[in-house]
């Protein structure tokens, strides 16, 4: 069979640049101490959506859970647990019942003390379809769900106050892993500032521009699409930061940052997209006093696909969108170190055998789109994504299923939120879901009625979901998800493209942040992680 090379990939082949080696490896956490007198001030770039927006709605926002704002037990960059607004919890009757006892320490920035009506009011608020969060699923294990699901109420029946420092959470069935796999996500906001607010205003709500958390760092000041400038919280119930300032430096795209970080004027690219490309990554990590680190993104990259679309609704057309393109080339020769994907789960152990390669074959996609009808229109392809590499992947997919038929618009969308997209009904958008913590994370992209499904619904899907967070042990969950990840192989509900990675860049100024990177190994988004920031330091 005669392979098409599309004119992009050609060019790279004929012209790739030429980078300097010399990417670090970065040596373990150091425990030297920070040097006195050093102006402790601390720059890292943010990416331009998400800024003054809702932590509810948008995945940048999130990056300031980890700064400002906080959940009660937050995942460690090992993959372990860590207490915060929660002292401690207790499991009762298998997972059924978690009773978390609040930091008696803990207060907001403006001196109010951390009560269990914050808790009661903001797993509600996750809970709130009026909110249109797309992470409300990570409220669902919670009784009353259905009922605020239906409007019946705002507030979640299983989440009690039991005194002023006790919260008591029922779960409608056991969840052992509860507190891991989806509380982390349940981030605490103050109901002293929200408890008067119609729910239809939270997302809007002024408060998203000048948030007053519980963490270590406490909003100081925002200027749109510039800045925004936090500062210690000197009361910080779990001991006041080394650093004094943060500063996320806004970026509207991607060239600009790394030309800030090369000359030093931030010390940390941001992780949103592909700032740095593979081969980029020896040239970055060869300047003086930089060092990157290649980190698994815990995720794969796919084409969300509306099922309200005739097109699309038809398998033959989604499977013929696959056998259309040639992955592995454009990997090879775009984006060296990425792995083909056919499902949705980066763990391994997920997979199964017996997985449909969807082996480049163009005349098989051709039969498959004409048995099926395919009516041959120009379908709009959405994506936020400013770095270069993504475009040029997406420029490669254009001309594959050009080849075959598929004509496809690409259109970019200039905010980096996907509501944006959300608001058009797209036919198609690009779009990686965070997986990498756990496989039942994939739950807010398959299962009927979600958000990011976009019409995709599987009742056995949905029952294999449903058992595998009942599951503690990886054996017993190994069929669970190899099921699931046989399904959705044969049913492309999206088209699988492949599990990305990010290079990350970092000042060796700053004494923590590519440690700790580097220790995570993989990217967990849509959380605010525990990171052990107060101890990060300038030299």
């Amino acid at each position: 069979m005669k392979k098409v090379v599309p004119l992009l990939l050609a060019l790279m082949m004929i012209g790739p640049m030429l980078f300097a080696s010399g990417t670090k490896d970065v040596a373990p956490k150091t425990s030297a101490a920070p040097t006195k007198g050093v102006d402790q001030v601390y720059y890292e770039a943010f990416p331009p959506g998400g800024q003054g927006q809702s932590s509810f709605i948008t995945t940048t926002a999130h990056r300031l859970d980890t700064y400002v704002n906080e959940p009660g037990v937050a995942i460690t960059w090992q993959g372990g647990l860590k207490n915060l607004l929660v002292e401690e919890y207790e499991m009762l009757e298998d997972g059924k019942v978690w009773i978390l006892h609040l930091n008696k320490n803990s207060t907001w920035h403006d001196g109010k003390a951390v009560i269990p009506e914050d808790f009661i009011w903001s797993y509600s608020a996750w809970a709130n379809p009026r909110i249109s969060t797309r992470w409300n699923g990570k409220a669902q294990s919670i009784v009353g769900y259905a009922d605020v699901q239906a409007g019946k109420t705002d507030t979640l029946s299983g989440v009690k106050k039991v005194d002023e420092h006790t919260v008591r959470v029922e779960l409608s069935s056991p969840m052992p892993l509860w507190m891991k796999l989806e509380q982390t996500y349940l981030v605490v906001f103050p109901y002293h500032i929200f408890k008067d607010v119609a729910i239809a205003d939270v997302v809007g709500h002024s408060y998203w521009k000048n948030r007053i958390g519980t963490g270590p760092f406490k909003w100081a000041e925002y200027k749109p699409d510039q800045y925004i400038h936090l500062v210690r919280n000197d009361n910080y119930y779990d001991g006041p930061a080394i650093l004094t300032d943060i500063w996320l430096a806004i970026y509207q795209d991607a060239a600009s940052m790394l030309n800030a970080y090369a000359a030093g004027s931030i010390d940390t690219v941001y992780y949103e997209g592909n700032t740095i490309t593979p081969q980029e990554r020896d040239y970055y990590g060869s300047l003086p006093g930089k060092t990157v680190v290649t980190m698994d993104k815990g995720s794969g990259s796919a084409i969300i696909l509306n099922f309200k679309d005739k097109d699309w609704a038809k398998k033959e057309v989604r499977q013929a969108l696959m056998y259309a393109l040639d992955i592995n080339s454009i990997l090879d020769n775009l984006y060296p170190g990425a792995l083909v994907s056919r499902t949705i789960f980066p763990q391994k152990w997920a997979w199964g055998d017996g997985l449909n390669e969807y082996a480049y074959n163009p005349q098989k996609a051709k039969q498959l789109l004409a048995s099926a009808g395919f009516s041959g229109k120009t379908h709009k392809l959405y994506y936020t994504q400013t770095d270069a590499l993504t475009q040029n992947l997406l420029v490669a997919c254009q001309q594959y299923w050009a080849a075959v038929g598929v004509n496809v618009e690409l259109v970019k969308v200039d905010a980096g939120a996907t509501q944006e997209i959300h608001a058009k009904d797209p036919d198609m958008f690009l779009n990686g879901t965070g997986v990498g913590l756990d496989p039942t994370l994939a739950e807010t992209g398959l299962k009927t009625g979600e958000l990011l499904a976009y019409g995709y619904s599987n009742a056995r899907v949905d029952e294999l979901f449903d058992y595998g967070r009942t599951l503690v042990d990886q054996k017993d969950r190994e069929p669970v998800y190899q099921e699931i990840s046989a399904i959705i192989n044969e049913e492309v509900p999206r088209v699988w493209l492949w599990y990305d990675i990010r290079d990350l860049g970092f000042s060796d100024r700053v004494v923590g942040p590519a440690e700790h990177w580097a220790e995570q190994g993989t990217i967990q988004f849509n959380m605010g992680v525990y990171n052990e920031v107060t101890k990060w330091y300038i030299k």
